[in-house]
């Protein structure tokens, strides 16, 4: 038998379509992608790994509860050394010392690493970024045992380790509940001339974050085609972290190389550093995120095609008319729990943004008038959420499908949620369902 078919032998009681030695991928005799990795165990791996070997280029084990160290080591015995995307997830079996020995027995090839394991530690993180010269894509989703001290320290930051780093373009960090603004000052130090995605949400850093950010954008000169004084990131997810009233001097700043004192920075400088920026999300009950925040970056990023600040009670229909003005590709747009965006606001955003795919009003005072403009100027909207708007009506919800002209976005429409919203009747619900596509959500009810 062919080499390149023989992998299919060790999972072929779970339809294996694709036969390719370099990638194994699960699904159904009629080609829908299943989950086979909870029912995997260390002798099925450690088969693949014999049988496979330096083929293998692609392996995504994720929920796999019985994978052990034992599962994980065959794929070394067996010559697994040129896997470019290695996924390990939801797996706490599995020993940082066996990741570590695992990211250096495959680190030349390496190009994307994804560790949600529970023992996933700093010198995992330290061994992928001084082994992997290839790595563009590092994953360490809800990884609690990641501290500040897994990213390069300042001292280390000589020309010559610099260049040694792999060019990550994204680090994604959410969930890591150890990591502060420490390690985004770092993290910008290091990776700043290469880093478009930045994910880090859910972890202890303060809006002071940004502060670091940019004074590691004025040190950057890493790269040819470096610009000193500006960032390369193109997406920064900032959801739900640990707002503060205004920065204040601690030892952080040194510790992170960041020799500037945050008390003279204001939140709103933000854009002079990230220029290519295309999404921000920056949510959060918080009073950091202002209209002024918003209006600078539209003004800058006119790149901007995804902007959500839901929850930044600050936040009114000013950086909607500022988003309308200079961001006529704005693709997504979440507004929800911004208490003053009102009828004139969302009005001109739907009208100057036109090629809206997702917007979320949840909770605002809207009314009809605001779902009537959605119908008649979003012919590409996908995903609405009207939950808790109080104000619209029946009518508003038929005008949105419907639009003035008959048409509105009914060809369009694949979730529309209207929860709590005491003056729509029931009766609406199954005349949406009719009229929009039969894949489409439709959500509504009282509780």
């Amino acid at each position: 038998m062919p080499e390149l078919i023989q992998p299919a032998i060790v999972l072929r009681q779970w339809g294996i379509v694709n036969c390719n030695a370099s990638s194994i991928t699960s699904r159904s005799a009629e080609g829908d992608v299943i989950d086979v990795t909870r029912s995997l165990h260390d002798q099925n791996i450690s088969t693949l790994a014999r049988r496979a070997g330096p083929a293998l280029r692609r392996l995504s084990l994720s929920i796999s509860p019985h994978i052990t160290d034992a599962g994980i080591y065959s794929l070394m015995h067996y010559g697994c050394v040129n896997i470019r995307h290695l996924e390990l997830s939801a797996n706490g079996h599995i020993s940082s010392d066996m990741l570590v020995a695992l990211i250096g027995h495959v680190g030349r090839a390496l190009e994307h690493l994804i560790l949600s394991t529970a023992k996933t530690d700093d010198a995992v993180v330290k061994k992928a970024l001084s082994s992997a010269p290839n790595l563009v894509h590092l994953d360490l989703s809800c990884c609690r045992l990641i501290t500040d001290d897994a990213f390069p320290r300042p001292e280390h930051m000589l020309v010559k380790y610099r260049q040694s780093l792999p060019r990550l373009r994204a680090l994604v960090l959410n969930g890591c509940t150890r990591v502060g603004d420490v390690a985004v000052g770092r993290i910008g130090r290091a990776f700043g001339a290469s880093l478009q995605t930045l994910d880090i949400s859910h972890t202890i850093v303060t809006t002071r974050c940004l502060c670091f950010l940019a004074v590691a954008a004025s040190m950057n000169q890493a790269g040819p085609q470096a610009t000193k004084g500006v960032l390369t990131l193109h997406t920064l997810y900032m959801n739900n972290i640990a707002f503060e009233p205004g920065p204040r001097y601690t030892r952080s700043e040194v510790d992170a190389g960041i020799h500037f004192n945050v008390t003279t920075w204001n939140i709103e400088q933000i854009h002079l550093y990230v220029p290519h920026l295309t999404s921000l999300t920056i949510a959060g009950t918080n009073y950091m995120v202002t209209d002024a925040l918003i209006i600078q970056i539209a003004r800058n990023c006119h790149q901007l095609t995804s902007i959500d600040v839901r929850d930044s009670f600050r936040v009114d229909h000013d950086s909607m008319f500022a988003l309308s003005e200079h961001c006529a590709g704005l693709e997504y747009a979440s507004f929800g729990g911004c208490i003053g965006c009102l009828d004139t606001g969302v009005l001109a955003l739907v009208r100057g943004c036109p090629r809206l795919k997702g917007l979320n009003l949840l909770g605002l005072g809207i009314t009809d008038t605001s779902l009537a403009a959605i119908g008649n100027s979003l012919h590409y909207l996908e995903v609405l959420v009207l939950d808790m708007c109080r104000l619209i009506s029946t009518e508003g919800i038929r005008a949105v499908v419907e639009g003035s002209n008959g048409m509105g976005c009914l060809f369009t429409l694949t979730e529309l949620s209207f929860m709590r919203c005491r003056r729509i009747n029931n009766d609406v619900v199954e005349w949406c369902k009719v009229r929009l596509k039969p894949n489409a959500i439709v959500r509504s009810g009282l509780f």
